[in-house]
């Protein structure tokens, strides 16, 4: 294992440029799309290239260099352990949720939540934190798709295709289907899905080529394998296109959870399971640890593009929900993951350096108070200007007292930077929980009311 120390602290001049890349050139996509700059014949050539060619080339070339004899085994049966939980409860709590019993609903949600993406997303960011530190976490991408693509994928498919050969049923009563066929369509879907295939191709060329790519052959597959990135990146920008239109209740309900079980529920178990299953070397947490921050950004990776394909074309409401979960994950996992590797880093600062963090982190709760300050005060003359509304909806009671309450909070956090002494443990727990307690107690008490 490699050293945690030194170049690790100069993970911010690679993150963010990475962050910026990745979500700059989703944004263009996005762009283009909103342009109508392509057909969309032209966005499915651009989809069967990024599926068929790209991924593929990226997946064998790195496969075929991997040295599986240092490969962490207890860390991917970490990774398989936290999928299938999340896949399970997730259609566990469809079906419990759900007032009419729709397969296809509890296969996509699981996929949703299970399936990541590892490869566009979240390969640069890997890359960025743990370059100079871990450079060899970034196999366990390639490692891991597998575990979706062929074992817990499958599962999803299969309700689907049971919910659609049901609805088929109810429209053609005499027809019959056969069960065998359900499944032969669903195991040929996966093992002549490209990424299985040169997955497997890898893992024999792996042991043929003596973990090492020919000359030849790295010449040919590494533009390939180049052009995934920027290609795939683009494309996910160009799928959000005319994605949240139709907002209903249940649709962002619905997305919100699926959102908060993929973003943070995932990320908490898979940390744990590495915590359980990855066993300390020569005594040593260290090992446990480096596997288990990674385990934790790794989870926080948001639902994969693909997610939109797997949707039977006459469900139009969770082609909505799917779409829209696809957009929202996406943007709610750029702070989640820039926040998770910037808590990894800390674990690798000296004490020095720490204190500077401690500095920006109490500068920037000064400054996004006062903005909350700012914004919370127009809120409020706002409402005091429209007074009878208090008087006629309880909804706007309790959003004026929650608005009350943030601007308090917001005062009290910019006091606090102003205390010049040192405070002891009594005083800075008084302060703290003065603070919390007037908030948290009474957005908690309200909500129930």
């Amino acid at each position: 294992m490699n050293d945690t120390t030194g170049d690790a602290i100069n993970v911010d001049s690679q993150l963010y440029p990475a962050l910026i890349q990745v979500f700059t050139i989703i944004g263009v996509g996005y762009v283009a799309g909103q342009l109508n700059l392509l057909t969309n014949t032209q966005s499915a050539g651009l989809s069967r290239f990024i599926s068929n060619f790209a991924l593929p080339a990226v997946v064998f070339k790195n496969l075929v260099n991997i040295q599986f004899s240092s490969v962490s085994w207890a860390f991917l049966a970490s990774i398989f352990v936290t999928k299938a939980i999340v896949l399970f409860l997730t259609g566990i709590l469809t079906g419990i949720s759900e007032r009419t019993r729709n397969y296809a609903r509890i296969g996509l949600y699981a996929i949703m939540t299970s399936q990541s993406n590892d490869f566009a997303l979240m390969l640069p960011i890997i890359t960025a934190v743990y370059q100079y530190t871990h450079p060899d976490y970034q196999r366990y991408l390639y490692l891991a798709a597998p575990i979706s693509l062929v074992i817990l994928n499958p599962i999803g498919f299969f309700l689907i295709e049971i919910q659609t050969r049901l609805d088929d049923q109810k429209k053609h009563p005499n027809r019959k289907w056969k069960r065998g066929q359900l499944i032969k369509k669903i195991l040929r879907n996966v093992l002549l899905n490209p990424i299985v295939i040169c997955t497997i191709l890898g893992v024999v060329f792996n042991r043929i080529f003596d973990e090492h790519l020919p000359i030849i052959l790295d010449s040919i597959l590494t533009p390939v394998a180049q052009s995934f990135s920027a290609t795939a990146l683009f494309y996910l920008g160009l799928t959000m296109v005319g994605k949240l239109k139709h907002f209903h209740t249940h649709l962002v309900i619905t997305v919100l959870i699926l959102s908060f079980i993929k973003l943070i529920i995932n990320p908490l178990l898979l940390r744990q399971a590495v915590y359980l299953l990855v066993k300390p070397t020569n005594g040593s947490l260290n090992n446990t640890i480096d596997y288990s921050n990674f385990g934790f950004l790794f989870g926080t990776a948001p639902t994969a593009p693909s997610i939109i394909f797997y949707v039977p074309d006459y469900d139009v409401g969770l082609q909505a929900i799917a779409s829209t979960g696809l957009v929202l994950s996406t943007i709610l996992a750029g702070p989640i993951m820039l926040i998770s590797a910037k808590m990894i880093n800390l674990r690798t600062l000296t004490s020095d350096v720490t204190q500077e963090y401690e500095a920006t982190l109490q500068k920037t709760t000064y400054d996004v108070s006062c903005i909350s300050l700012f914004c919370t005060i127009i809120v409020l003359i706002g409402f005091c200007l429209r007074h009878r509304l208090l008087r006629v909806s309880c909804i706007h009671k309790y959003t004026f007292i929650f608005v009350g309450l943030q601007m308090i909070h917001s005062i009290w956090a910019i006091a606090v930077q102003y205390v010049q002494q040192p405070l002891n443990d009594t005083s800075n727990f008084l302060l703290n929980f003065g603070k919390y307690f007037c908030f948290y107690y009474f957005l908690t008490h309200s909500s129930m009311i």
